[in-house]
């Protein structure tokens, strides 16, 4: 890589660029302090090993491979992106469509590298697609660590319930973009109010773990062409008081109590979980097809956030709430981890024979 590199990183995107001159060195750096190195920037032509030819196929084919090796063994993607000295169309090929953390460059240029010496129109400029590269990768680098924070200094124990119920990837996924805003910059209001969707869908990955559990009774979720989870039934089973004269109810709460009987005679949830959970259905739309919920979650923002001035601070507490709610239910299941007692010991439908 050009010996000009370093200084024009810090300089453009305040990077410390460290040059090897083959991969060989570049991964003997990796594995031995893992955790120093937040990017990778691939030449394309560069030595595989030491005394190596320059060929893109066999160095890209081979680093790729690697870097996916070590990140699934280390337990982290360091995000990577290729620099070309040509801009060849022969390297596309070489190149996996994997790096996500980059998909707007390739809706940019339709490529998935960036050239050494090429320029972009960027807003209203022409820039060199390499200043664009240490640029991006810093603002990549800022917003990784901020999700490390969030996951390991100021949540760990939110993460951590999370990856004990199996549920790190979908809840987390959800969960993330809801507590980042809270405590670094960059999100609007308007922005952060969109994400009440996330919060929807968290719970619904939380209900269907439930059902799994035989927490939740199996009709909460409904069989078509799509799981759809029902938040409102999963709401009256875990937090309502259960009616004596099911038939007396409104109807959706009738049609949902006619079928099921509780077997605890006070509600699952802890009051204040209950009162949070009733809340956060209201926000996020009862119905069960999502896209009919994100409507009723317009309509209800609609009516609500012109009081407030549009503030995100509804959806916050909501988000702290979701917290609590994971830890609850983290614990919950350590004192009952058998899904077949948990499904007799809770419910029953009223029409069974058994």
């Amino acid at each position: 890589m050009t010996n000009s590199y370093p200084g024009e990183a810090e300089m453009c995107g305040d990077l410390q660029l460290t040059v090897f001159p083959c991969w060989e060195e570049a991964e003997a750096a990796l594995e031995s302090d893992y955790d120093r190195w937040q990017a990778i920037i691939l030449d394309a032509k560069c030595q595989y090993k030491k005394g190596d030819a320059d060929k893109a196929d066999r160095f890209l084919m081979n680093v790729i491979t690697r870097i996916g090796k070590i990140a699934a063994r280390k337990d982290r993607t360091i995000p990577w992106y290729v620099l070309s000295g040509q801009g060849e169309d022969d390297i596309r090929d070489l190149i996996p469509d994997i790096n996500e953390w980059d998909e707007s460059w390739v809706k940019l240029t339709n490529r998935r590298f960036y050239s050494k010496n090429a320029k972009v129109k960027y807003g209203n400029e022409e820039r060199y697609e390499r200043q664009l590269l240490f640029e991006r990768i810093r603002t990549q680098v800022n917003h990784y660590n901020e999700e490390l924070q969030i996951e390991n200094d100021l949540y760990p124990d939110v993460f951590t319930a999370l990856d004990k119920l199996g549920l790190a990837a979908d809840v987390g996924f959800h969960l993330m973009p809801l507590l980042v805003p809270i405590h670094f910059k960059g999100t609007t209001n308007a922005d952060y109010n969109r994400r009440y969707i996330d919060l929807r869908k968290a719970l619904e990955y939380i209900f269907r773990h439930m059902v799994r559990m035989g927490i939740l009774p199996t009709n909460i979720v409904s069989k078509g062409q799509k799981e759809q989870v029902n938040l409102s039934w999963s709401s009256l089973f875990l937090g309502a008081d259960q009616p004596e004269k099911p038939e007396q109810c409104k109807d959706s709460d009738k049609k949902f109590w006619e079928k099921i009987e509780r077997l605890t005679e006070a509600p699952i949830l802890p009051k204040q979980l209950a009162n949070w959970l009733k809340d956060a259905v209201f926000q996020t739309g009862g119905a069960a097809h999502t896209a009919e919920a994100e409507v009723e979650i317009a309509m209800n923002l609609d009516k609500y956030l012109p009081h407030v001035g549009n503030s995100p601070y509804m959806l916050r507490s909501l988000a702290m709430g979701l917290c609590d709610f994971i830890r609850w239910y983290d614990n919950f299941l350590i004192a009952n981890p058998d899904e077949e007692m948990n499904a007799i010991n809770f419910w029953c439908k009223r029409d069974s024979k058994f």
